[in-house]
Parts: C-alpha cells; structure tokens; sequence
C-alpha cells in the first residue's frame, strides 16, 4: 500500500515539471496566482526557461499574443537576455515585428541591450527597423541609450535617419550628447546629424553636452559648427552655462570657437587643444 501510495505521489510530482539535464522547473510557478497561459509564456521567456516555454507552446500559448503587461514572449526573452529563447520563437513562427501597445519593437528591445547579433538576426528575418513608438522613439535611440557606437554605426550604415527625432523633437544626437558619448556623437555627425536641430524646447546637442559636462562632446559638436550662442527660451547661451558650471576647458573651448577663423583651427583632441594653449586653462 505504502509502494503504491508514493509511486503515485512521485507521479504527481513528476507531472508538473520540466526536465532539462538535471535542472527542473515546475511549469506550476508561471501558471499559478492565476495566470493566463499567455503570462506564462512571457514569464518563461523573460527567465530564460525554454523547456517550459516550449511546453507552454504545446498547451496553447501563442508566441505572438500579448501578456497582461502587453509583452509578447519574443520582446520577454530578448529584455531578460536570453536570445537564444529569442531566436527559438522566431522558429517558432514568432512575429518579429510584433510591438507592445506603445510601439516598443523586438529590434528596440535587442537594440537598447546592445545586442548586435540578435538584432542583424531580427532585421534578416524581416524585422522593421524603422519602426517608432507613439512617442516617436526609435530603434536607433534605442541603441543610443545602450551606449554601443559600433552598433549605432551598423544601424546608420543600414539606412536609419541620424536626425529621426521623438514627437517633441529629441534627437539621436542630442540623446547622445546628453549621456555623454563622444564615440557615437561622432558616428551620428560623419553620417550628416544636424549640430543645431533643435527640440521643442529649443534646446539643441550643444547645450545638452555642455549641460552634462563632456568636454569631449562639447568639442566635437563646435567642430561640426554646433552654434555657440544657440539658446532656449531662458536665454542661457552653452557658454554661459559652462560658466555656471566653472568648467573653465569648456569656456576656453566656446569661446576659442568664436573666435578661430575657421573651424579647422580648433585641435581634435583635449590634449591637442591643451598643447595649443601651452597648458590647460584653469
């Protein structure tokens, strides 16, 4: 009686788990609390859990239905970062296209990651790179935000806009010169950003860089002939604002760019610039 009572508890147990090698995961943790099958599908996907994401699949999930958050299972696993899941949904017949109700894409979510190779994988399998949010945002801001110049080159050399801004006027490189990129700075300039688009708060890539205190930016943005008196509604020119901030290399830099007769005059380098001076202004 004993023998039979815990061959079947073992049975039941056995019931709700997925094996893989000696791991095992009960398919019981992404489908209770009430969960649909398609929370579960996503929750799998988002841990990395292909097994029961495949045995989810089996029961009915769809790989191209949204969850409760409006995730579907593909954006889940590439935001969790396990793109081998992703390339396995995309088999699976997974919409590589497919947004959340805001628009945000696969090749986003892969792009804000800096997942390069799933990213060419999603594009060679016929993903929209174009795509934007309702906010305007898109794939290359996405990449942006990673802070990966080589795959903010890739996205240019693949066609995207360097000037695509959001609905209020943001663009690639006011974006990087916020956060204080110098590397993808210069990929958006030698592939034609405009240095003096503004947003809808006439702010401009200058004043945002000043404003971060990148000293490399700041001089690759006055190389590119960003205007050095461009200014919101405030009034507050970047040399000014670099006043405020006492970032006395800054000041040089702005004003010395007034001044130079052309642009060429400016050195390339902080140290070239330095060595120009005869020594750092202080």
């Amino acid at each position: 009686m004993h023998v039979v009572t815990h061959v079947a508890l073992i049975a039941a147990i056995c019931s709700v788990f997925v094996f893989s090698g000696y791991a095992h995961t009960p398919l019981s943790t992404y489908l209770g609390h009430g969960h649909s099958l398609q929370d579960a599908a996503a929750a799998a996907a988002t841990a990395g859990d292909l097994e029961a994401l495949q045995a989810l699949v089996k029961r009915g999930a769809s790989v191209n239905a949204h969850d409760r958050y409006g995730r579907t299972a593909l954006i889940a696993a590439i935001d969790g970062g396990h793109d081998d899941v992703a390339h396995r949904l995309v088999e699976l017949g997974a919409d590589v296209s497919l947004a959340k109700s805001d628009g945000w894409t696969p090749v986003m979510a892969a792009a804000q990651r800096g997942a390069s190779d799933t990213l060419t994988y999603l594009a060679a399998s016929g993903a929209d790179l174009d795509a934007r949010m309702t906010s305007g945002y898109t794939t290359l801001l996405a990449a942006i935000e990673s802070g990966d110049a080589t795959l903010v080159a890739e996205l240019l050399d693949l066609g995207l806009s360097p000037d695509a801004a959001t609905m209020d006027g943001w663009t690639p490189l006011m974006a990087a010169a916020s956060r204080g990129q110098p590397d993808v700075v210069r990929e958006l300039l030698a592939m034609g950003a405009d240095p003096n688009a503004r947003n809808h708060e006439e702010w401009t890539a200058l004043l945002a860089a000043v404003e971060n205190g990148n000293e490399e930016v700041v001089l690759a943005l006055v190389q590119a002939a960003a205007d050095v008196s461009a200014s919101p509604g405030d009034g507050v020119t970047p040399l000014r604002r670099a006043e405020a901030r006492g970032n006395q290399w800054m000041i040089f830099a702005l004003e010395h760019s007034r001044r130079a007769s052309t642009l060429a005059d400016l050195p390339e380098t902080n140290l070239a610039l330095v060595a120009a001076v005869g020594q750092r202004p202080r």
